[in-house]
């Protein structure tokens, strides 16, 4: 099955940001929240995405979305990207066919985050006949040192932050030592989740 949507190049940006991430504790917190109105009843919506398993029937990105651990109390399931992505574990912690939400965590990505939690959701839209899914995650992504000496400290005090930009700088000696909030994280989850409901909508419209 074909799907419309955009090439993402996520597989170039993730070697970058695996390269470019700091191997210490400073971590920020994000949120993506995602959103699309689908000229579809809510009820046929949520039997498509409401199947935990399901994903790539549905999501253009996704190559595979399997069982795994079926011994554990929770429902698990491995998702395989495309386009060299990589793959993620997801485990089920709350699915409600009252609600139409899913809540899932997401132990294991390829990205350079923690404390992984996700959401999708579908409710009734403005006009009759017509839905809103949102799929929203919070998570956080840990900092990118920058070390013109090339020698990053684990113990750099914070600093202030700078004309709005999400950088903290310590001025220490003849050098600066900044760690900078890794936009690149949460543009590429972002751009995961808007491709996934845009092919949502394309597959329940056609």
């Amino acid at each position: 099955m074909k799907f419309p949507g955009r090439v993402l190049g996520l597989g170039l940006m993730l070697t970058c940001i695996s390269a470019l991430a700091a191997t210490q504790d400073d971590f920020f917190h994000e949120k993506v929240s995602q959103t699309i109105t689908i000229q579809a009843e809510p009820a046929k919506v949520w039997a498509l995405i409401g199947d935990f398993d399901g994903m790539a029937r549905w999501n253009s990105i996704v190559a595979k979305s399997v069982s795994i651990d079926e011994d554990k109390d929770s429902l698990t399931r491995k998702v395989v990207y495309k386009e060299d992505i990589g793959s993620e574990v997801d485990v089920l912690d709350e699915r409600s066919d009252t609600d139409m939400t899913l809540r899932y965590r997401v132990p294991q990505n390829p990205w350079p985050v923690a404390h992984f939690n996700s959401t999708l959701r579908v409710s009734r839209g403005a006009v009759p006949g017509t839905s809103v899914v949102e799929w929203r995650a919070t998570f956080d992504v840990k900092g990118i040192y920058s070390d013109p000496d090339g020698k990053p400290s684990l113990d750099m005090p914070p600093g202030p932050i700078v004309f709005g930009i999400d950088i903290e700088t310590y001025n220490g000696g003849s050098s600066t030592q900044t760690v900078v909030r890794d936009k690149r994280t949460v543009q590429i989850i972002t751009d995961l989740y808007r491709s996934g409901l845009d092919s949502l909508k394309w597959v329940m419209e056609r």
